[in-house]
């Protein structure tokens, strides 16, 4: 290809990336305080206390209960 082709090219990439650069600065307007979560956003808090892991009849852990302990939600 010519010189003068691959210029072009070039140009037009370098507009590209330098419009793509100011619309990404359009939309993330970080003066703007954050929005409240949406109702489908917000999750219920967890419990404040762990459900403990299921036990042997000795009163051992599982050996599929190992690292169980997890919170549940209310």
């Amino acid at each position: 290809m010519p010189r003068r082709v691959w210029r072009w090219v070039v140009a037009g990439w370098v507009a590209v990336v330098l419009a793509g650069g100011a619309y990404t600065l359009y939309l993330d307007d970080s003066t703007s305080p954050t929005p409240e979560p949406r109702r489908w956003e917000r999750a219920p808090s967890p419990s404040d206390a762990p459900v403990p892991c299921p036990t042997t009849r000795t009163g051992e852990a599982a050996p599929t209960a190992h690292s169980c302990t997890h919170w549940q939600r209310s």
